[in-house]
């Protein structure tokens, strides 16, 4: 009829499985329930089955899952402490999650590695490897473009997991040379040779294949070791005053990893009389005159296609400098 019978006798029994009942035997109270406990230390399905004093019984299934991580049974570990922050140099993250009973724990979502304490900038950590999640194990791949030493912890669904941690250092990544382009007058050269001849006002602009694929100069802040030379925040480089014979431009990465550097080596230095004509001895005496040289032809341009070695051949007309140098277009030999 449905009535709720108080003071009647239930036993318990394990029908299937590995597990332990806390009580065998109950009594009903005023609501009809009896009630026993649970517990096992291995995951899995059991079968508990109810009877009564009067007869009849009744199963049901329980699935034993895994308890919370604990720290006597669970590891994280990298399989390098150390690593160069250019985003290349990686370590692995080996994490092995299992409960105080050694039980596995398993999931397929959920987990992540993330900085605990003093954040380093730029770390990268891969996707969760769950493909050996049957024994509790997971990894991932670490890698960084900043300095100093991150502490990282395992998080599951928002809680750290078993106090684990695992330490890596990044150091400053090694800078690597430019061996692109630059574009100049019209014409690109290569970054590792040009310029070789220099003057007050020459300017032209590093192109793009200088830096990290998929990377433009906008992606870097540049800076030079010298006054004479500036660069700006495009990568247009121009001489300011005639300088020494090596210096150097350093790329630096607003997001971390390598910076890219470019080291300007001029062998010679000209200077011209803007508009001024004169005879050769004339033209001479002033150079003389005032500490320089006048240049043979092939000091000028050494072939008829632009190139490294000579002023015209590096840098095209030059009366596209008129404003900047004071050079005029077809005024010498």
């Amino acid at each position: 009829s449905g009535n709720l019978i108080e003071g009647l006798t239930v036993y318990f029994a394990l029908k299937s499985g590995s597990a332990t009942l806390t009580s065998l035997t109950a009594v009903t109270d005023q609501n009809g329930i009896a009630t026993t406990s649970v517990k096992g230390a291995m995951t899995g399905s059991v079968t508990v089955s109810a009877v009564t004093t009067a007869g009849g019984m009744q199963t049901v299934d329980i699935t034993l899952v895994a308890g919370p991580a604990d720290a006597s049974k669970s590891v994280l570990k990298n399989n390098r402490s150390s690593l160069k922050g250019d985003f290349t140099d990686s370590a692995e993250l080996h994490l092995v999650l299992h409960d105080i009973s050694g039980n596995p724990i398993k999931v397929s979502e959920g987990l992540e590695f993330v900085q605990s304490g003093t954040n380093v900038p730029y770390v990268q950590v891969s996707a969760i490897d769950y493909s050996k999640n049957f024994s509790g194990e997971y990894k991932a791949t670490v890698t960084g473009g900043g300095e100093g030493i991150t502490t990282l912890i395992p998080v599951l669904n928002g809680v750290h997991q078993a106090g684990l941690s695992t330490t890596i250092q990044f150091t400053r990544a090694e800078d690597k040379i430019m061996s692109g382009t630059v574009s100049v007058n019209g014409t690109d050269l290569p970054t590792t040779t040009f310029p070789s001849q220099g003057f007050t006002g020459a300017y032209y602009q590093l192109n793009n294949d200088n830096f990290a694929p998929g990377k433009t100069a906008a992606d870097y802040e540049f800076s030079s070791s010298a006054s004479w030379v500036d660069v700006d925040a495009t990568g247009k480089v121009t001489f300011k005053n005639v300088g020494s014979n090596s210096e150097r431009i350093t790329a630096t990465p607003k997001s971390g990893g390598p910076s890219y550097v470019y080291e300007i080596r001029v062998k010679s230095w000209w200077v011209n009389a803007g508009e001024a004509f004169m005879i050769y001895s004339l033209a001479e005496n002033f150079c003389s005159s005032n500490g320089y040289t006048l240049p043979r032809a092939n000091y000028l341009n050494h072939s008829s296609s632009r190139g490294i070695g000579s002023l015209y051949s590096e840098w095209g007309d030059m009366g596209h400098y008129t404003t900047e140098a004071g050079f005029q277009s077809n005024m010498y030999w």
